[in-house]
């Protein structure tokens, strides 16, 4: 039978979702509480791979067992075998064709700065700790010109295998609670720390420590030095995928 479930984790203490040999990860988790239930290993795939320290509350997983499940028979057994950071929220039984990560669709990720002189300890797993005033108009402004079909060479890292580094942006929200500065990104797919690296542009932009006269100069450059440092993975969520 082949299964999709959706996850939810804080990934804090872990080095990303994928398994790495002598390190923590999601994925070496949950396949373990998947071995326990099938009797051998079983090897599960997700719909993207988010780096150490990135969280999650819409991964989606998918993966074949020999074992016959309901969904909410399923929730109950793997999540007697994870840890307390990890859950699985929703599962079910799937056509065999179904794959997580080849068919999905479209990915929305939620990033979280808390814009305040001290910081709320209740936040610092979940958010970047920015104690500096951000113009919420020009940082509006700018994500705008993020959005749509660009090469985004610049906002990944040197060695990114990927066939092609240009990726379709369709939507940037930002919105503000108090302190909390909350910026959702929509898109079909994302490169290996493309979400951060334009958070961090975004918010050199903003504050004037990037050389770049606009957001569209620096996409433009494919210049990966001109945006610096990456905004911190702990404000990174992966909210939900779609299919």
């Amino acid at each position: 039978m082949n299964y999709r479930i959706t996850l939810a984790y804080d990934g804090t203490d872990y080095c990303g979702w994928q398994r790495q040999l002598n390190l923590p990860t999601v994925q070496q988790e949950l396949e373990s509480a998947l071995e326990t239930l099938e009797g051998a290993p079983v090897t599960a795939y997700a719909a993207g791979r988010t780096d150490a320290g990135v969280h999650a509350e819409g991964q989606v997983a998918s993966f074949r067992l020999t074992k016959e499940f309901s969904g909410v028979k399923l929730i109950r057994a793997i999540n007697g075998n994870l840890p307390l950071d990890i859950r699985v929220m929703d599962a079910a039984p799937v056509p065999d064709s179904f794959h997580a990560r080849v068919h999905a669709k479209n990915k929305t990720y939620r990033y979280r700065i808390f814009a305040a002189q001290v910081m709320n300890p209740l936040w610092w797993r979940h958010a970047w700790h920015f104690p500096y005033r951000l113009d919420l108009e020009k940082l509006a402004a700018d994500a705008r010109q993020l959005i749509g079909t660009h090469d985004f060479t610049g906002f990944t890292v040197a060695d990114c295998t990927t066939k092609t580094r240009v990726r379709t942006v369709t939507d940037i929200q930002i919105e503000r609670d108090g302190d909390l500065l909350t910026l959702f990104f929509s898109g079909s797919g994302f490169l290996r720390y493309q979400v951060r690296a334009m958070v961090g542009a975004l918010v050199g932009i903003n504050r004037s420590r990037i050389a770049a006269a606009s957001m569209a100069e620096l996409i433009e450059s494919r210049d990966r030095t001109l945006i610096g440092a990456h905004a911190p993975a702990q404000g990174l969520t992966l909210l939900k995928v779609e299919y």
